[in-house]
């Protein structure tokens, strides 16, 4: 069966928030200084179940054979004064399993997310990429995106 995407339900809650914390571990390996863990798995269901409800984001779940396998989660910001944008689709975060990636799931989570982002009238999308996260900036480029900005960091001890 091939891999569909639609939106998140809240039976998908704890699946979700497993793949967010497997996320957010994967930022803070890459650098502990940049990133924190910031919540725990029912914080996670609970902040992505709230926000595929709110009317300016989606959240979207990659599903091979009645599986979860991905998400994607973004919010349309019509002006973002602090990144000098409008009619932005902001792409917090999208990832797919490790054992489902080559799949296709990644790249139709970011083609359905950029027609749901277009739907709430955006014109752009835009996302952050941790540095050290290659195999991540070499997808997004082969999908289209360009280098606009890089993010510095000053650490305070």
């Amino acid at each position: 069966m091939p891999v569909v995407v639609r939106p998140v339900t809240r039976d998908d809650a704890d699946t979700i928030a497993g793949f967010a914390m497997q996320l957010a571990e994967q930022h803070v390996g890459y650098d502990p200084r940049r990133f924190s863990l910031i919540g725990d798995r029912d914080g996670m269901a609970n902040y992505y179940a709230g926000r595929a409800e709110a009317k300016n984001a989606a959240v979207l779940v990659a599903e091979d054979d009645g599986k979860v396998i991905g998400f994607a989660y973004f919010e349309f910001e019509p002006v973002l004064y602090a990144e000098l944008a409008v009619k932005v689709a902001w792409l917090h975060d999208i990832y797919v399993d490790e054992a489902a990636r080559g799949s296709g799931a990644g790249k139709m989570l970011l083609d359905v997310a950029a027609v749901k982002a277009k739907r709430l009238g955006a014109k752009k999308m835009l996302l952050s990429v941790a540095a050290f996260n290659v195999a991540g900036k070499e997808f997004f480029e082969r999908n289209g995106f360009v280098t606009t900005m890089h993010e510095m960091m000053l650490v305070f001890d």
